[in-house]
């Protein structure tokens, strides 16, 4: 601390004050560039490579905190490589060059939504909440009349970071396979479970999650699946089961061969990749208003 000389001028205690904040800032700054090169933390190349490869969609598919938080992770050896989803093969190859490890085969998939009715299907009443799945869910279940169905608020569209999911001609959600990176957030957030992620070359599936019997299917939803087992006769590979009156394809069986889907008498059975949700005849019931706020 600096003490005044007895007797010296304003100008000399100025200049000695000046001096001795110079000194102390001196002496703090060699003490902070020791302390900064004494506890230094070296940061691994190979991380802002890695980050750099990845698809910098933060979409947290993959269990961490983001791209970066991924990065940190593989770089430490405490995650696995390829469980990015929205990656690349040809990234995900160069980040396991750059770890010195196999990057292995990747099966690529996509997202599902097991429902054609939604918007055009039968209300139990008039909503008008918040204009979101998971609210409207919260009120008994939503007020679609079927209980398994597609509430049509769009929470997957919303939540989906790379935009393939798309409203359809019906006001249903419909995933565009070409842009789906199986990254699984919409199966997250569909309060119904009604996404599912799916081999992306296998893509017959069942536009439909109603277990309920076939005359209670038609009383709430005009294309329901009424389990009439035809489907399942037709499929020379065993591949269709019904369950609780619900055809259900086992994509390890199925061949594509895409003989089930003529013989569906509610069209809801369909070549996902080829044709997506087909569009469906309104119902007399209008579609929820919601507040959409």
């Amino acid at each position: 601390m600096f003490v005044p000389v007895i007797g010296a001028s304003a100008a000399e205690i100025l200049i000695l004050s000046g001096a001795g904040l110079a000194g102390l800032g001196a002496a703090f700054g060699v003490a902070l560039a020791f302390a900064s090169k004494k506890f230094q933390v070296e940061v691994d190349p190979r991380l802002e490579q890695i980050t750099v490869l990845l698809p910098g969609a933060n979409c947290g598919a993959c269990g961490f905190a983001g791209c970066s938080g991924y990065a940190e992770a593989l770089v430490k050896g405490t995650a696995d490589i390829g469980i990015c989803s929205p990656s690349s093969p040809q990234a995900t190859a160069q980040i396991a060059g750059l770890l010195g490890k196999e990057a292995g085969e990747k099966e690529k998939v996509v997202a599902f939504l097991h429902c054609a009715g939604g918007k055009v299907s039968k209300r139990r009443f008039t909503y008008d909440g918040i204009g979101t799945c998971a609210s409207a869910a919260l009120i008994g279940g939503g007020d679609l009349a079927c209980e398994f169905g597609c509430l049509a608020y769009n929470d997957c569209v919303r939540a989906c970071p790379f935009g393939a999911i798309e409203i359809n001609e019906i006001g249903m959600p419909r995933v565009d396979p070409q842009k789906c990176t199986g990254c699984g957030i919409c199966v997250k957030v569909c309060p119904k479970n009604l996404f599912e992620l799916v081999p992306a070359n296998k893509t017959i599936l069942v536009a439909c999650s109603n277990t309920e019997r076939g005359r209670f299917v038609r009383l709430i939803c005009d294309i329901g699946c009424i389990g009439c087992f035809k489907c399942a006769k037709t499929c020379k590979y065993e591949a269709i089961e019904m369950k609780e009156g619900l055809a259900i394809i086992h994509h390890e069986k199925c061949t594509v061969c895409g003989e089930c889907i003529p013989v569906c008498p509610k069209n809801i059975i369909h070549n996902f990749a080829e044709a997506g949700v087909p569009a469906q005849q309104e119902s007399a019931e209008p579609p929820p208003e919601g507040n959409q706020s």
